[in-house]
Formats: C-alpha cells, sequence, structure tokens
C-alpha cells in the first residue's frame, strides 16, 4: 500500500514544473528552439571574477522561478568564461571563440537575445534590478524586439533603392560590430548591393569597428610584453587598410604614441603626439596628448 507521505510526494513531482538545464552548446539550443518555436537567451558570465555575475548566479539564473517562467519562451545558455583559472583547453577555446563571434570584451554580465536561427536581435549589459520573476518578465517583453525587427526586415524587403538601405541600416544600427558582420552577412551583402559608394557610411563603419576590436586585442598581446615596435606597425598598418578618420584615428594613433614614448624613441613620439594634436586639440586624447608631449619636452630638457 502506497503511503500518504509517497502519493503526496508523486503529486507535487507530477503538478510542478521542473525548472530549465542551461546548456553551453549553442547549436543544441538552436535545435531545440527551432522545434519547440523559441528564442534563445543567451548570456556570458564570469563567476571567477565578476562580483555582478556571482550576484546574477546567485539572485536570478540559479533560481527554480525564474527558470521555470524564461523558459516558457526562451533556451537559456550560459557561457560562463573563467579569467583567473583555466578549465579544460578544448572547452576554454570554445568560450572564447563563442564570446569573440559575439563581440564580447571584458565587460561581464553580457546578454544576448536570439532567434532560432541564431541571430541576435537584442543585447544587453549587467544586472537589472528586481528578483527571479521580475527578470523573468523583462526576459518575455524584449520579444518584442524581434517581432520589431521581423516586421522591419519584411518591410524593408517590399522597397527598393537608398529607402530600403536606411531601412536596413535602421535594424541593423543598434546591433554590435561583431554581431551585424557574423549574423547578418545577407543584409550587409544587399546593402553592398543597394549602396555600393557606402554613402551612408554604415559599411565602412561596421568593418573598422570590428577591425578595431582585432586590432586593440593585437595590440594588448604585444604592449605587456614590451614589444613597442611591433605596436608601431599594428597602427601603421591598421591607418594604411582602413583609413580612419576623426576620434577613431585619434586613439589609433595614441598607441603608437604610448609605445613610442615607452620604447624612448621621443622624437617620433612629439610628431605622433603633434598629429594628433592637430585632429582635435580639445578632444581627451587631444589633450591627452598634449600633456605627453609636454612632459616629453621636459625631459629633453627644451
Amino acid at each position: 500500500m502506497v503511503s500518504v507521505f509517497l502519493k503526496s510526494l508523486l503529486f507535487f513531482l507530477i503538478a510542478s514544473p521542473l525548472a530549465a538545464e542551461w546548456t553551453f552548446d549553442l547549436e543544441a539550443a538552436q535545435k531545440t528552439a527551432k522545434e519547440e518555436k523559441k528564442a534563445i537567451y543567451l548570456v556570458f558570465v564570469s563567476t571567477d571574477s565578476s562580483g555582478a555575475c556571482q550576484q546574477l548566479e546567485r539572485r536570478i539564473l540559479s533560481s527554480e522561478k525564474f527558470q521555470s517562467q524564461a523558459e516558457e519562451k526562451f533556451v537559456l545558455v550560459k557561457v560562463d568564461l573563467p579569467l583567473k583559472k583555466r578549465l579544460q583547453k578544448e572547452s576554454h577555446q570554445r568560450m572564447l571563440d563563442l564570446a569573440k563571434r559575439f563581440g564580447v570584451g571584458g565587460v561581464f554580465p553580457t546578454s544576448f537575445y536570439l532567434d532560432a536561427r541564431g541571430r541576435p536581435f537584442y543585447q544587453e549589459n549587467g544586472v537589472l534590478s528586481g528578483g527571479p520573476e521580475k527578470y523573468a518578465v523583462h526576459l518575455l517583453g524584449i520579444l518584442q524586439k524581434r517581432e520589431t525587427r521581423d516586421e522591419g526586415l519584411k518591410a524593408a524587403s517590399k522597397m527598393s533603392g537608398l529607402k530600403k538601405a536606411r531601412a536596413l541600416v535602421d535594424l541593423l544600427k543598434p546591433l554590435p560590430d561583431e554581431v551585424v558582420l557574423n549574423f547578418y552577412s545577407q543584409q550587409m551583402d544587399e546593402l553592398a548591393k543597394l549602396d555600393p559608394e557606402d554613402t551612408l557610411k554604415f559599411r565602412k563603419e561596421k568593418v573598422i569597428g570590428k577591425a578595431y576590436a582585432d586590432f586593440e586585442d593585437a595590440v594588448k598581446k604585444v604592449f605587456h610584453k614590451d614589444s613597442y615596435d611591433q605596436v608601431v606597425t599594428l597602427v601603421d598598418e591598421f591607418i594604411g587598410k582602413h583609413a580612419p578618420e576623426g576620434d577613431l584615428k585619434q586613439k589609433v594613433l595614441f598607441r603608437k604614441l604610448a609605445a613610442l614614448n615607452h620604447g624612448g624613441n621621443l622624437e617620433p613620439a612629439i610628431k605622433v603626439a603633434d598629429e594628433i594634436i592637430s585632429i582635435d586639440e580639445e578632444s581627451s586624447h587631444g589633450r591627452f596628448s598634449a600633456q605627453i608631449k609636454e612632459k616629453i619636452m621636459k625631459r629633453l630638457g627644451r
């Protein structure tokens, strides 16, 4: 005879919804999302180094209330990228590759909302206030942005020429550079045909944006090794290939100025400082360059 306790336990297990399981496998998540007609919630955290991520994990992501409500419309994917310790080489590299694909740098937590094809339609950083139920409601509200994007793409498909190009730019502009280039290549190809001279300057902006992120990664890898000549080479190559203007050119040249200054190449450093200042002496990089130049001049006794 089944005891009253066992009957009660059995009823509880049947009646209570099981919390969703987080996965790290984005491809599997896309398959599930297609089958169940859901979106994907992808969150990048680093719980071994970020207090905000630890708070998000403890307060929200591990909550059964959050998971059970969010899974009604989302497949849940979490990438916990350790910065202080290393996982097995293969797993760690997969995480790094995924973070790079989505343009995730050093800002954690970063959340992406994807359609079943894996295309992001919204991205946000940080931790929202409120408990797990409020957080789940927030996620469900974000789905409206997917509908807005889809309606926008449908409307753009009926347009032509620069009007269509502008409509596509309005839809893609809020998304990170890496996301646009990696997940919206079809729309970028359309823009190349609709606006071959890039009069809207959108394609160049996105390509340069991604190239600059790669440039910064490359500079960081060699700068701390005192490889200042390599930094100068990276700067010259970037400027030669992408011809940046304004603020971006100042930022790139500032890396060269820092490398020359640290390496003791003071005369060339003065010339680079002057070039940065000539672009915009009132900008932060313009002012910093003027200060560095003044210190160099004092070192040279001028």
